[in-house]
């Protein structure tokens, strides 16, 4: 039997906000994304780093590591 090395793939994202159809980068290497409210989300980052964003989702492409936020 022959051993397979498994690939540890990265799981975080990177997160823009996007207004006026401009995306600006926020925030890399995101590990989690929490609601706070309908409009309000805490981003958690890999390392313990915090941001709170007014926005709703518009796109989450986890293959991409991509998330994109509307600002409101």
């Amino acid at each position: 039997m022959t051993n397979k090395k498994e690939e540890n793939n990265m799981c975080e994202s990177n997160v823009y906000l996007r207004k006026d159809n401009d995306e600006k980068l926020i925030m890399e290497n995101v590990a989690a994304i929490t609601p706070l409210d309908k409009d309000t989300f805490v981003l958690k980052g890999l390392l313990g780093e915090r941001m709170e964003v007014k926005a709703v989702i518009a796109d989450i492409n986890l293959m991409g590591h991509k998330i994109i936020l509307n600002a409101l």
